[in-house]
């Protein structure tokens, strides 16, 4: 009999404690736990990039069991499970087979995109809270949106300002903000400058003009800081096939993997941290440059709802 996703979420998370690994579930699980999907079959964790040579020892344990687990690298863009290329925003795509046969799909990061620091729900701490998910979920993908604004109605009793923060709808925006204290509000306003406007705009129709050129922006920049590890894979990974006798992936242990695509990874030049080396001025320039154009707006008007730049590319 196979594990559902959900048990095999629990099955993870034990071996992940005993190991001393710190870890937050993250994206499409947290959103199911908080009743904004009903199910996936994926599972993301935000790994502590201090911790993934514990990890490493915990997959290869797993596959020397009595009852033998198997992980291995999936064929899809990502860096090895090493803090020398985690610790900058790359992603590792896993894939978990349990004794049972079952297969998960299982995502790492070591540094999550738009998240400036890890904090747990306090009612299940195995999962990121309400504000990491939603700073995750600011993609370029149309249906991470309306999950965004969600977890910000959600958040309306628990933390008015980061409500503020993450509310899509123009007219919950206009109804929370005369209930927030001047200190909710305070804080709100330096994550978010578009809520200025509520000092003085109350049309429902106006605002959503904003939101909708401040959720362009956001887009743009993920759509570029993301074109940046998609284009270092790529030409990293056609250097890595013109080796001899190259097959990618392949049936060994994790370990033999892992030393594989690592040897890979420092010999044929994937870059530790794209972002650093364009640098973060530089992406939100070219993603402010998109947004004027898809717009057909100006870049005063975008400059004056623009995130902070450690909001956006912490």
């Amino acid at each position: 009999m196979f594990t559902s996703p959900l048990d095999f979420l629990k099955i993870l998370a034990s071996q992940f404690r005993q190991a001393g690994i710190r870890f937050a579930i993250t994206s499409g699980m947290a959103c199911v736990h908080y009743g904004l999907q009903q199910t996936t079959k994926d599972s993301d964790w935000i790994i502590a990039p201090e911790d993934f040579g514990k990890l490493r020892d915990l997959f290869e344990s797993l596959e020397q069991g009595g009852s033998p687990w198997r992980v291995s690298y999936r064929n899809i863009f990502g860096a090895p499970l090493d803090i020398e290329f985690m610790a900058h925003g790359w992603t590792s795509h896993l894939l978990v087979t349990e004794p049972n046969g079952a297969e998960n799909k299982v995502d790492i990061f070591g540094k999550a995109p738009r998240v400036r620091h890890v904090a747990l729900d306090p009612e299940s701490p195995d999962f990121a809270d309400r504000d990491v998910v939603a700073q995750m979920k600011r993609t370029d993908r149309p249906k991470d949106w309306p999950i965004v604004d969600s977890l910000g109605w959600q958040l309306m009793g628990r933390s008015r300002s980061q409500s503020l923060v993450h509310l899509q709808d123009a007219a919950k925006l206009l109804s929370v903000w005369p209930q927030s204290d001047a200190e909710a509000r305070g804080i709100a306003v330096r994550r978010r400058p578009l809520l200025r406007l509520l000092e003085r705009e109350n049309d429902p129709d106006r605002l959503d003009g904003f939101l909708r050129l401040e959720r362009l922006l956001w887009e743009c920049v993920n759509a570029e800081r993301h074109g940046l590890y998609t284009r270092a894979w790529k030409d990293f990974y056609r250097s890595w096939q013109k080796e001899p006798g190259f097959t990618w992936p392949s049936r060994e242990s994790f370990a033999r993997q892992h030393q594989r695509l690592l040897l890979a990874a420092r010999g044929h030049g994937l870059p530790r941290n794209p972002v650093d080396a364009f640098g973060r001025e530089a992406i939100v320039t070219k993603a402010l440059d998109r947004a004027v154009v898809k717009a057909q707006t100006t870049r005063e008007i975008l400059k004056s709802i623009e995130p902070p730049l450690e909001e956006m590319l912490p």
